[in-house]
């Protein structure tokens, strides 16, 4: 044992499943490290599920659109196309979960909460699209089938970050 508690080497085998506890609600263990947890989790800190893509520039600003790349070294691109349906993703702000966190590349938010690159005026509960040079931008009447997610905030300004929630 050290000066900061239980020191072990090896192996913790535990006689009967889900007998025994590591912390608590108040007393609370500071950081965990571990090559791999097999477990369940209840929360996470932070508002997407996000996911690591090959991209042709991997220092896109947080909330640019992301879309399927046509070149063949890469998967994804900053989004060019108005109405692209090859969309996947915002560039994340603070992931709640990362998907192929050993891979280098750009942090895609798939799902979730998230800051959007919006061109344009936008209303809290517009639904958007993805349009030119990485932005989003309102849908408009019939476009719904180009829905990448709605905006959780009203501006006038003609673009900026707003939060948004992404599908």
């Amino acid at each position: 044992m050290d000066t900061y508690g239980l020191s072990i080497k090896g192996d913790i085998t535990v006689p009967d499943d889900n007998t025994y506890v590591m912390g608590g609600a108040s007393n609370r263990m500071a950081n965990v490290y571990s090559v791999l947890f097999n477990g369940v989790a209840t929360s996470s800190q932070w508002g997407d599920l996000a996911e690591i893509y090959r991209c042709e520039d991997n220092n896109l600003p947080v909330g640019t659109v992301i879309s399927v790349s046509s070149n063949l070294n890469y998967e994804v691109c900053k989004c060019n196309i108005d109405c692209d349906m090859g969309y996947i993703g915002v560039v994340s702000k603070n992931p709640g979960f990362i998907m192929n966190s050993g891979e280098n590349g750009l942090v895609t938010g798939l799902v979730g909460k998230v800051p959007v690159r919006i061109k344009g005026k936008i209303k809290k509960r517009d639904f958007i699209v993805p349009t030119t040079d990485g932005y989003a931008r309102a849908g408009k009447v019939g476009e719904e089938v180009f829905k990448i997610g709605v905006s959780l905030e009203t501006n006038e300004l003609e673009s900026r970050l707003i939060l948004c929630i992404i599908k």
